[in-house]
């Protein structure tokens, strides 16, 4: 089946992740992963967009849906942030400030809660446009995240450029944290430079209380991970 066919049919749902407070342990919000019971690793469903040249349909679907789901399940405004993924060339597309203001506004949600989180799997082309972008957007109320600090295409540049809200570390430097005073020591400094620019650093993949434990005692204020809270179909009263 063509991507665009299982778009049309309906066929991709999404797995929420939740995001919690390592201070407090609330549930601050969600991430919100494209899910398919016929591929069953995400970055094919791209591939196989970019293939047939539906890569903005496809996104704009997943962001639509996702935010569909979160409402359809009881969240309204003011329960939580969403965290949805969103592809650079999706953000240089002349029409998504319309379509996604109108997808907040149709579902009765605050700009403000939805942060949408630019993936770094895809090289960001025409910085300079898409910096304009990113401007629009947070002047419009939405929330910026760079996702997978560490992986990807994202690099200092792109950080200090686009001062993201939000900066999301990539589970490489989650993974045997409790072990390593080199990723310890990148975690405090960029920390110190969220504090100075007033935005929050989320650490990705906390899988063990050990590590957790050693984030705590950073400061990271936000993690996400299997140890936390594993993605799952969202239903309302989940935690």
């Amino acid at each position: 089946m063509s991507i665009k066919n299982s778009i049309n049919e309906g066929k991709f749902f999404h797995h929420y992740q939740p995001i919690l407070s390592l201070k407090c342990g609330e549930r601050l919000g969600y991430e919100v992963l494209l899910r398919s019971e016929h591929y069953t690793n995400p970055e094919i469903i791209f591939k196989e967009a970019i293939e047939e040249k539906v890569l903005y349909e496809l996104d704009s679907h997943s962001l639509y849906k996702g935010i569909s789901t979160f409402v359809a399940e009881g969240f309204v405004r003011g329960e939580g942030k969403l965290f949805l993924n969103v592809l650079p060339s999706t953000i240089l597309n002349p029409e998504f400030l319309s379509f996604i203001s109108q997808s907040v506004e149709e579902k009765l949600l605050d700009r403000q809660d939805i942060v949408l989180e630019i993936s770094e799997t895809e090289i960001i082309e025409q910085l300079e446009e898409f910096m304009e972008k990113i401007v629009e957007l947070k002047k419009a109320g939405f929330t910026i995240a760079i996702d997978d600090i560490g992986n990807g295409y994202s690099n200092l540049k792109t950080i200090i450029e686009l001062n993201p809200n939000f900066l999301k570390l990539d589970r490489y430097f989650s993974k045997n944290l409790s072990l390593s005073t080199q990723k310890q020591t990148i975690i405090t400094f960029l920390l110190a430079y969220c504090n100075q620019q007033e935005s929050q650093l989320i650490l990705e993949g906390i899988e063990n209380k050990e590590d957790m434990e050693i984030a705590k005692s950073l400061d990271v204020p936000i993690a996400q991970g299997y140890y936390l809270g594993k993605p799952s179909l969202l239903k309302r009263g989940s935690k």
